[in-house]
């Protein structure tokens, strides 16, 4: 298993099924704040971060935009310069006009969207290459595959440090000020160069109670 050298603010934790293992984990009080659950298979990476806000449930669905902003500049640094990178929806992030990657959260219930949620779950997955089962490059043109579009197949380690570098560089922005940058990166990015919907990035967090 390769080494993975994180920034000081985050805390590696590999875990086979990331998602499910933050959030059972930060619901049972034994993960926090930075800590970055991982997983390799042969054909993608799983990445989830816990995160604590300490802003209001509705300011914390931020995250969520913020994050696939991340993922989109690491895949300019590791794709060809000429590969179109965007955002679908509030979950998809597309490459070519394929789907390669998806994303997930949940969040910490709260009484209110004006209240201050214990802990949030941001979880990425995106396609390396296909798997023996997978339907061959153009049957199903909605989803492709980073090796279809041009990568070189750094190493699974480097991909996930160069995320995490691009998601604590816009952490710092939006603490520093606030989401419009990130509104304005998303637009660039956004299949029909729109604004991030909130509404729908809500519609999509999944929500859970603390145990």
């Amino acid at each position: 298993m390769e080494e993975l050298i994180l920034p000081p603010l985050l805390n590696a934790i590999n875990a086979q099924n990331p998602f499910d293992t933050a959030v059972s984990h930060v619901r049972q009080r034994i993960a926090g704040a930075g800590d970055l659950f991982w997983f390799y298979k042969q054909n993608n990476v799983d990445i989830a971060i816990v995160l604590e806000p300490e802003v209001s449930g509705i300011r914390a669905l931020e995250m969520m935009p913020l994050a696939m902003v991340a993922l989109s500049d690491c895949l300019a640094v590791l794709l060809p310069p000429q590969v179109a990178v965007q955002f679908r929806d509030s979950k998809s992030i597309v490459v070519n006009g394929g789907i390669v990657g998806e994303l997930t959260a949940a969040i910490a219930i709260t009484r209110s969207q004006n209240d201050i949620p214990d802990w949030m779950v941001l979880s990425l997955t995106t396609g390396l290459s296909r798997a023996e089962s997978d339907d061959e490059p153009g049957l199903n043109p909605q989803i492709t595959t980073l090796d279809e579009e041009g990568w070189e197949m750094v190493s699974q380690s480097r991909f996930t440090e160069t995320f995490a570098r691009h998601f604590l560089s816009w952490l710092a922005a939006w603490n520093d000020d606030g989401f419009s940058a990130i509104a304005r990166a998303w637009k660039f990015k956004a299949e029909e160069q729109l604004e991030p919907d909130m509404r729908k990035f809500g519609e999509r967090v999944l929500i859970f109670e603390s145990t």
